[in-house]
Order: C-alpha cells, then sequence, then structure tokens
C-alpha cells in the first residue's frame, strides 16, 4: 500500500452568536481537514485548527512531497521525516501541519488493519471515557459571565458531572461565578477553571484567594505558557492543581515545569503537538513523573475522536475523589464538531470508545461541502 493522494479542506463554520474567552472572542470556527488517500481506496483523516491557511502551505510545499508514495503504516518514521523539515519550526505552524497529517496517516493505518485507533495506539484500557463540559464561554456587550449558571444548568442536565468554566475577568467576578457554579453543581461535582493566559501570575494568585468554597479540580493556564517561573510561584502557594500545556508544540516543552513540579495536568493538543506520534511522547513523559494527561481539545470532530481514542489507552490516575483520564468536551456552538454526528454523552457523562476501524467515524468530502472555504487535492 502506499499513499496516493493528499486532500485539503479549509473548513470555516458561521456561529450563532459570538463567543469567547477572556483574551478573544471569535464567530466563527475554522480548521484544515486532512485526507489521506492509500492505493487501494482507503482514506484516514486528521485535522489542525491553530493557523489553517498556513498549516495548508507547509503541507503543499514541505510535507506532501514525503509522504505521497510511502507505505501510509510507517507513521513513526513518516513523523520523523516530516519533523526533520519542519527544520527549526518545531513550536509554530510546521508542527501544526505535521500533527494533520500524522493524525490521518494513523488513521489510515487503523482501517487498514482493520482495527480502532485506540488498539493501534497499544489497546484502550477503557471503553467509556469520563468527559468534562469545556464551557460557558464569555459573551460579549455586557457582563461577560451573565449567562453561566443558566449554560451550567444545561450541561448537568445533558449528564456532564464535569465542567471546565472560562474565567479571567476580574477577580471578585471570577470568584463569585465559580462559587455560585459550586453551589448549583453540588459537592461531587467535578469543577475546573481556565484563565486562558489573560493575567499576571500575582493577579492570578489574588483571583485564586478568592476561590476555595468554590474546590477547584485544577486551574489551567494561570500565566503565559513559558512562564515557569510564574508558575513554580503559583504552584507553592495554590491548593488546586496547575493545568497548561496546549500550546506546545513539543514534549521537551512540558520536561521544564516536570522537573520544577509546577504542572499537575499536562494538556497536549494533538492537533497542535506533533499529532498522536507527538503526544504519545508527551504521555511516556508524564507517565514517568506521574502526572496525568488530559489532551486539549479543540477543533472538529477528528480531534475530538482522535483525543478519545487516545485518553482511551492513558492509564489511570487518581486526582483526589477524580479518577483521571478526562475528556475535554466542547460545549458550545460548533458545527465542525458535529460532522458525523455529535458525540454521544452517556448518562453516566461518558463518552464511548468508537470500535469501528480507524477513529470509528465515517467522514466524506461532500459532508464537508456546506463550510468547505477551499480545497485542494495533492498527488493523484
Amino acid at each position: 500500500m502506499s499513499v496516493t493522494a493528499i486532500r485539503l479542506f479549509h473548513l470555516s463554520a458561521q456561529l450563532p452568536e459570538t463567543i469567547g474567552n477572556a483574551l478573544v472572542f471569535f464567530d466563527r470556527r475554522d480548521t484544515l481537514m486532512v485526507e489521506v488517500v492509500d492505493s487501494s481506496g482507503l482514506s484516514g483523516w486528521g485535522e489542525t485548527w491553530a493557523t489553517p491557511a498556513a498549516a495548508a502551505a507547509v503541507i503543499e510545499t514541505q510535507l506532501a512531497p514525503l509522504v505521497l508514495g510511502q507505505d501510509p503504516a510507517h507513521t513513526g518514521r513518516l513523523w520523523h521525516s516530516m519533523r526533520d523539515a519542519a527544520g527549526a519550526d518545531t513550536q509554530g505552524t510546521a508542527i501544526t501541519a505535521v500533527a494533520a497529517l500524522d493524525m490521518a496517516l494513523h488513521d489510515l493505518a487503523a482501517r487498514l488493519r482493520g482495527v480502532p485507533l485506540s488498539t493501534l495506539l497499544g489497546g484502550a484500557l477503557r471503553d467509556r471515557v469520563p468527559a468534562y463540559a469545556s464551557g460557558p464561554f464569555f459573551k460579549p456587550h455586557g457582563h461577560p459571565y451573565r449567562d453561566f449558571e443558566r449554560d451550567a444548568e444545561g450541561y448537568l442536565r445533558a449528564g456532564f458531572r464535569a465542567i471546565k468554566l472560562r474565567s479571567g475577568f476580574r477577580p471578585a467576578d471570577d470568584a463569585a461565578t465559580a462559587i455560585a457554579i459550586r453551589r448549583l453543581m453540588g459537592p461531587d461535582g467535578t469543577l475546573m477553571l481556565d484563565f486562558n493566559q489573560s493575567y499576571t501570575p500575582r493577579a492570578a494568585l489574588a483571583a485564586a484567594a478568592r476561590m476555595a468554597e468554590a474546590e477547584l479540580l485544577w486551574i489551567e493556564e494561570p500565566a503565559v505558557p513559558e512562564d515557569l517561573a510564574g508558575y513554580r510561584m503559583l504552584s507553592s502557594r495554590l491548593l488546586p492543581a496547575l493545568a497548561g500545556g496546549e500550546t506546545y508544540g513539543s514534549a521537551s516543552q512540558f520536561l521544564p515545569f516536570l522537573e520544577a513540579g509546577c504542572m499537575d495536568v499536562l494538556q497536549p493538543d494533538i492537533a497542535i503537538c506533533g499529532g498522536l506520534t507527538g503526544t504519545g511522547r508527551v504521555a511516556a513523559l508524564a507517565e514517568l513523573f506521574e502526572r496525568p494527561v488530559v489532551p486539549h481539545v479543540w477543533g472538529g470532530t477528528v480531534n475530538f475522536h482522535a483525543a478519545l481514542h487516545l485518553t482511551a489507552t492513558l492509564p489511570a490516575q487518581r486526582g483526589g475523589a477524580v479518577a483521571f483520564p478526562l475528556l475535554e468536551f466542547d460545549a458550545g456552538p460548533n458545527p465542525l464538531l458535529d460532522l458525523a454526528g455529535r458525540p454521544a454523552l452517556g448518562a453516566d457523562g461518558t463518552v464511548a470508545v468508537p470500535d469501528g476501524p480507524g477513529l470509528g467515524i465515517e467522514i466524506r468530502p461532500d459532508m464537508l461541502a456546506p463550510w468547505t472555504r477551499w480545497h485542494r487535492s495533492l498527488g493523484a
């Protein structure tokens, strides 16, 4: 078998309303979907959402020649070849392009073997994965938290038992909102909070100091991603775990934080951190330091299902009363998550790991048509 074509689809979906976090608002969801086709006619799908157009250019000019004509089952060899071609850009656009192709190659390799992606990754340790609702989101033109309680009530009715709030507006408002959601959830719910790099470490400390009653499992991105000193200071003063790493392009970026003991939950995004091969390296590093990996999940259904399969293979760990691993489930409006039907949440707050070949979902180019800004085919 050999790769005969690579097809690129830049998708853009208008949202019913503008939403955001403490740093940015947006009214569209964009991603690059990548289809890798082999000589038998089977195909696998990958995705990267961070810089779709730029990643497509890297694939077209640098990476496609390395993959076309090659055996798609050689995922490790091809990943090294693509990463070497990325050169010095191992933390930027080039590594996201590698991520999308690596994801697609894994999906195709699993389909060629007729096994689920989790089997190709070493075997699932569970057939259902606990999920947390990633939301609510800020709203513009008024108080950003004004709909948080209503939205959280909806998540709880849907079956979620864990919620991760967007935060970072003003310390007093942050704390009042987190405490209100905790009261809504009751003592048995799991609550996390994401500052989205919006505060300096001292400001994050001031906000978090008001939140003891919220009983947070973790605080995410309490400082900019490179601020090792800030993470170290916060880890010595805060009770909740510190989480981060969604912007990192390699396992090496996590290492200083692990060695300093100031990152408790590692959050690589498969669509950014070199795909399943790159994220697998993060998981191996985390296991050495006995830290849980909870992949950051954004973009569309391909990245979601890749994270679902990967999370099914991760070792169990305890975070107090909470069992890791967990799966991030985008609870906001997102047509790109609905492409193959929105993943179903069970009454127990878990998502089933598909047992079909590859990702376990079927995607065809015609399904993407309503959101396709442009597409191109490389190779045959």
